[in-house]
């Protein structure tokens, strides 16, 4: 019996070294890792700063571009308008040069019909000097009286026309001189005018060009800031998945060594119980005295405490969550696949590892990739397909697991365990 003791004593003193050397390495393991999640997050926030800083570059790119479209389209308002006023300019220098035109030929017309008469006149003059007085005077006083004074009143009137007709066109001819003279004064204001005009369009048109240019370059630049940050963008979306993943392997490696030890000391256990039971009934035996009533189940599941119980009540919405859950996991994988994954969740929420309700288990961080990837919410909105549901009744409702497991992930040959499709649950 010493003996006995003495060898359960030794195992009990071997499973404690062996516990601590397990938890050594996985401290050890776990301290490593925290430091590349850490180092992970840190280039994470770096490429996010990037992503954001180029967000805030274009954003701010676009409100000027935003603005020079805004002046582009003001300045061709003004172009607008002045192209409009040189069109009217053009018009009215048009109609002007007509009316000067006009104006030049009256006052040519008045000019010669002045020189005309002021020549006559000349003529008239000429002849009564080259004559002499005494011939001029004869010929007025030779014949009647009444010719006489005819002929005195119709030289009278004649001087008199010659001085009306010669102030009269001399009148005229300043009159056409003063509205020539304005007339091309008006013609030459309007053609200044279309000058300035003239210049403010150029201007306009090269503040345009120069603004079109720079909305441009705007554009090429705002497109390439996008780019950039969408590849920041996609780096850390790429980088939150894999924290993500060594999160849950940092998490799966903790509980999956917390679970596997305290199998091992409940085995343990077992095995020892099972010793010191099967001695006790053997010095019964040889006392003479009676067998004790057994009072644990043979295969020791009182100690275990991972069996389902089949006591957890379901509501409809943890079965639409169960059955999105199994779409979103295993919807091109084989029935008994698709019942493996709601045995892990149920199997999750019986292990003193895990929350202990459906919703807990589904949103714990880090476990299942389709809640953190938002697909979940998807399915979930929409309901799942009549097959998953069939899974999700008889695993949550009917009480049917399929395993033990805690576990599963798509196999790429890194973990050992029940290969079930695409998966290996362990």
């Amino acid at each position: 019996m010493n003996d006995t003791q003495n060898k359960t004593q030794y195992a009990d003193i071997i499973l404690v070294s062996v516990l601590v050397l397990i938890f050594m390495i996985f401290y050890s393991t776990m301290g490593h890792a925290t430091q590349d999640i850490s180092q992970m997050e840190s280039q994470k926030q770096q490429n996010a700063s990037q992503a954001s800083s180029l967000q805030e570059d274009a954003s701010q790119m676009m409100e000027s571009k935003t603005s020079l479209e805004g002046l582009v389209t003001d300045l061709n308002n003004q172009l607008a308008e002045i192209s409009g006023k040189i069109s009217d300019l053009e018009g009215q220098i048009t109609q002007k040069s007509q009316e000067l035109e006009v104006k030049t030929a009256e006052y040519e017309s008045a000019k010669a019909d002045c020189e005309d008469q002021y020549d006559s006149m000349k003529l008239r003059i000429r002849y009564m000097y080259e004559s002499g007085n005494n011939q001029y005077l004869d010929i007025i006083f030779n014949g009647s009286l009444s010719d006489i004074l005819n002929k005195i009143e119709y030289v009278s009137k004649l001087v008199k026309y010659d001085r009306d007709m010669l102030d009269r066109y001399k009148a005229t001819k300043q009159t056409m001189d003063s509205a020539k003279t304005q007339c091309e004064k008006e013609n030459k204001e309007l053609k200044k005018l279309k000058s300035d005009l003239d210049v403010q369009q150029k201007l306009l048109n090269e503040k345009i060009n120069s603004s079109n240019q720079q909305i441009l370059q705007y554009s090429s630049q705002i497109s390439e800031a996008e780019s950039k940050a969408l590849e920041y963008e996609k780096l850390v979306e790429q980088q939150q998945l894999a924290i993500n993943d060594e999160s849950r392997r940092i998490q799966e490696s903790s509980i999956y060594e917390a679970e596997s030890i305290a199998r091992e000391k409940i085995q343990k256990e077992k095995e020892s119980r099972a010793k010191q039971e099967s001695i006790d009934e053997s010095i019964r035996i040889a006392e003479g005295r009676a067998p004790e009533e057994q009072t644990t189940s043979p295969d020791g599941s009182k100690y275990l405490d991972y069996t389902y119980d089949g006591n957890y009540n379901a509501t409809q919405t943890e079965l639409d969550m169960l059955a999105a859950l199994i779409e979103c996991e295993a919807a091109n994988q084989p029935y008994f696949g698709q019942l493996a994954v709601g045995t892990v969740v149920m199997n999750r929420i019986y292990s003193r590892s895990f929350p202990n309700t459906l919703t807990e288990v589904i949103y714990q961080p880090y476990q299942f990739s389709p809640v953190l990837s938002g697909r979940f919410a998807i399915v979930y909105a929409r309901g799942a397909n009549a097959q998953c549901y069939q899974a999700a009744r008889e695993v949550l409702q009917d009480h049917l697991l399929v395993g033990s497991w805690l576990f599963f992930r798509v196999n790429d040959g890194s973990r050992t365990g029940n290969v079930i499709g695409d998966h290996v649950f362990y």
